[in-house]
C-alpha cells in the first residue's frame, strides 16, 4: 500500500529513518511506516540510512520493494546526527520528518504532526514526552535522567521546549537548509544542537506535540553515553555563547554542498579505516620477524655487557697478581 507515494510525483513529505543494527525489525517497521503514510494523501518518500553496515539492515530494508523508498548505507558507524544529515541531503520534500528506525514511536503520529504544522504555521514540530496528551511507557531511571537533563537545558539555553530528545520531529525544509550547515554534533546531542541553532537563527515557531511510546522502548543509556551527552551539551553552549560559531555558515551554499561535504567525510573515514587495516595486517604479518629482531638485539646487548664485565675481571686479576709479585 503506497497511496500517493509515486516515484514520478515530487514528494511534499520526506521521512528520514536512521537506523543502526536494525536488521531484525527494520522491515516490519518500514511496512508499518509505509501503511501510516499511505492514508495521508500526500506524495512522500522514505529514506533509510543504515549508520554502519554491520548486519543485514540494508537487505532487510530493501525488502520493502517500493519506488518511493531509498536505502543508503556506509561501513562505519558515524552517529545518528550524521545519519540524519546524510538523509536530509538526499531528500526532496518541502517538509522533512525524522523518525527513529527502532519502531518505538507509532508512525501514525506523523499525520497529526503534519496537520499541527499547517494549522499553526510552525517551523518545527517536536514530539514531547512532557505533553499532557503523551502516552509513554519507559523505565523510571531513564525518566529521571530525562527530567534532569531537560531542566539543565532550560537553564543553559532558555529553550521553550520541554523535551528535545524524542525521535520524531517535523521541519520545514528552509529551516534545515539554514541550520544544518552550522551543525557540528554527530551523535547524542544532535537534536539539541539543531533546536538551539534554529532558535538562534530566529526560527522560533516550535510546537510540541504528543507522542506515543510503547512497551518496545529500546533506547539504552549508560555512563559513557551520559558523559558524552554532557560533554557535547557543554560544547554547544561554548560554541553559541563564547565562539559565536553559529552566527556563520560553515558549509557554503545549499543542501547540495552539504551532500558533497558528507561524502568527503565518509571518504576520509573510509581511507582512515583502510590505513588502519593495512597497518594491522602488516604488524600481524611481521610480528614474528619483529620479535626475532628484538630478541637478537637484546641478546647482543646482554652479551656485550658480559664481555665488558669479563674483560674488567681479567684486568683486575692481572693487577692483583702484579701487586703480589711486588
Amino acid at each position: 500500500m503506497t497511496g500517493t507515494a509515486l516515484a514520478s510525483a515530487p514528494p511534499t513529505l520526506s521521512i528520514i529513518v536512521p537506523t543502526y543494527r536494525g536488521g531484525e525489525r527494520i522491515y516490519d517497521n518500514l511496512v508499518q511506516l509505509d501503511h501510516a503514510l499511505s492514508v495521508l494523501d500526500e506524495p512522500y518518500e522514505i529514506i533509510v540510512v543504515s549508520d554502519g553496515d554491520v548486519d543485514n539492515t540494508r537487505d532487510e530494508a530493501r525488502r520493502l520493494d517500493a519506488p518511493h523508498l531509498q536505502v543508503f548505507h556506509y561501513a562505519r558507524n558515524m552517529g545518528k546526527g550524521f545519519a540524519l544529515r546524510y538523509g536530509v541531503t538526499r531528500s526532496r520534500g518541502s517538509i522533512v520528518t525524522f523518525i527513529d528506525g527502532d519502531g518505538d514511536i507509532d508512525p501514525v503520529q506523523i499525520g497529526v504532526y503534519l496537520r499541527i504544522m499547517r494549522e499553526t504555521g510552525a517551523d518545527i514540530v517536536v514530539g514531547s514526552k512532557r505533553h499532557p496528551d503523551s502516552q509513554v511507557v519507559y523505565p523510571s531511571l531513564r525518566r529521571l535522567y530525562s527530567v534532569t537533563y531537560q531542566a539543565l537545558l532550560r537553564l543553559l539555553f532558555h529553550l521553550e521546549v520541554r523535551d528535545t530528545q524524542v525521535g520524531l520531529k517535523l521541519f520545514r525544509r528552509e529551516v534545515l537548509a539554514d541550520v544544518l550547515p552550522r551543525i557540528v554534533v554527530k551523535r547524542y546531542a544532535f537534536d539539541l544542537e539543531l533546536l538551539v541553532v534554529a532558535r538562534h537563527l530566529g526560527f522560533s515557531r516550535v510546537v510540541e506535540a504528543p507522542v506515543h511510546i510503547g512497551q518496545r522502548f529500546s533506547s539504552t543509556i549508560n555512563r559513557r553515553a551520559i558523559m558524552s551527552m554532557l560533554w557535547e551539551t557543554a560544547a554547544i553552549f561554548y560554541r553559541k555563547n563564547v565562539l559565536r560559531y553559529y552566527d556563520h555558515r560553515h558549509v557554503p551554499g545549499t543542501l547540495d554542498s552539504l551532500f558533497v561535504a558528507a561524502e568527503e567525510e565518509l571518504s576520509r573515514s573510509a581511507e582512515e579505516r583502510r590505513i588502519a587495516h593495512n597497518v594491522a595486517v602488516w604488524l600481524l604479518g611481521n610480528c614474528a620477524r619483529i620479535g626475532r629482531s628484538c630478541y637478537t638485539t637484546l641478546r647482543a646487548w646482554l652479551c656485550q655487557d658480559d664481555v665488558i664485565t669479563c674483560s674488567e675481571s681479567l684486568e683486575t686479576a692481572e693487577e692483583d697478581r702484579w701487586h703480589v709479585s711486588m
